[in-house]
């Protein structure tokens, strides 16, 4: 009878993380499900979509070595609702398992935990050391930019690479849609090997971000690794794989435009606040905004034919000629929720080219820059 005792507090957590991977809806039922492996003093649970899989590794007392493969959602509901107590494992046969805490008894049908798909292999010496807090940091400041589209396939991730510049190395993270653009750089922060980038699927990249929020700040280092295929993140007793993207990500240093002379100086709250009400009477498949700049002031408009229209004025810092161009609201407001300083810069050329925001950081050069391209409205 191989069998095992745990703690509900302890799978819950585990199977929690699982959640977003295994049990959706899948044409292969082995990947609705969650592998469990219980061997030494762990309990390793395993769950896979075949694009990124994610293993957890859990406190248990073994009595004797075993592995199953049983339903994640169903498993994760019942441990939910059962007390705070010990759970008692047993592994039946038919692949079945025999779950009892205080006077719940549960017998949960299961499949053949070989015909669950094996994750990749790694090697433990080659992961290299990052900051937990600054990976998070520079996901949710690039991956609202991936586009979502199927079709653009290699712009459904980030990139991750390494870069050199003035004796200094720095990891980049860029993301694009085709209509904006999000890169931060982080000094510091190096992936050995990265040099010519992985592109990351926008879903794994948020289930890193969900593992690192949920890990408090205990682990504040995590490891990467990388192969041809996949990349390897190592976050305390989480280990999470996914499969890069093949294909080439878009040569991003050829968007950022060169020349955009004309600088204005704006107050982030502000124009953020402007853009939400304006934006109402925005139509909704085009989103579409006008921002008038003169003289210190900044006029922003929107026009629906059914509804009517809207405009404000917002103060800014600008002695340049008048300029009139058109943005999508949304983005503008995405790119300003991703900047951390009260005052942002914009640096325009035209109404026909992309515009340039970053944070305004007067005295140290800005590591994060954000493009976006302009509509006709």
């Amino acid at each position: 009878m191989t069998h095992l005792e745990i703690e509900k507090k302890e799978l819950l957590k585990g199977l929690g993380l699982m959640q977003g991977i295994a049990g959706r809806k899948t044409t292969l039922p082995v990947l609705s499900h969650i592998y469990m492996e219980w061997k030494k003093s762990s309990l390793f649970l395993t769950g896979t979509d075949l694009q990124t899989g994610i293993q957890e590794e859990l406190k248990a007392t073994v009595h004797e070595e075993g592995k199953a493969s049983v339903s994640s959602k169903k498993l994760f509901e019942i441990i939910k609702e059962l007390p705070e107590q010990t759970i008692h494992i047993h592994k039946k046969e038919n692949h079945w398992i025999h779950l009892k805490c205080g006077k719940s008894v549960f017998n949960i049908a299961g499949l053949d935990p070989e015909e669950f798909p094996s994750l990749p292999a790694w090697q433990e010496k080659s992961f290299s050391t990052l900051s937990t807090k600054i990976i998070r940091e520079m996901i949710e400041k690039t991956v609202f930019a991936a586009s979502n589209e199927e079709s653009r396939y290699h712009l459904n991730g980030i990139l991750f690479t390494q870069q050199k510049a003035g004796g200094k190395e720095f990891l980049r993270m860029v993301a694009t849609d085709g209509h904006r653009l999000s890169l931060i750089d982080r000094e510091g922060q190096v992936i050995q090997g990265a040099e010519k980038g992985m592109i990351i699927p926008k879903k794994g990249v948020l289930e890193i971000r969900k593992i690192v929020g949920e890990k408090d700040d205990k682990a504040e280092e995590m490891g990467v690794c990388f192969d041809n295929t996949h990349a390897f993140f190592k976050m305390g007793t989480s280990l999470m794989v996914i499969r890069l993207i093949e294909g080439e990500f878009p040569e991003y240093d050829q968007v950022i435009p060169k020349n955009n002379d004309r600088k204005l100086i704006m107050r982030k709250e502000m124009v953020y606040g402007s853009l939400r009400r304006v934006s109402t009477m925005a139509s909704e498949r085009a989103e579409g905004i006008k921002f008038s700049f003169k003289k210190n002031l900044m006029e922003l408009s929107s026009y629906h034919q059914d509804f009517g229209d809207a405009k404000e004025e917002v103060d800014i810092q600008y002695d340049g000629p008048p300029i009139e161009i058109g943005f999508n609201a949304r983005y503008m407001m995405e790119a300003l929720q991703a900047f951390d300083t009260d005052d942002i810069l914009m640096e325009l050329k035209d109404d026909g080219s992309p515009g340039i925001i970053r944070p305004h950081t007067p005295q140290t050069p800005s590591h994060q820059l954000y493009i976006i391209m302009p509509m006709r409205i």
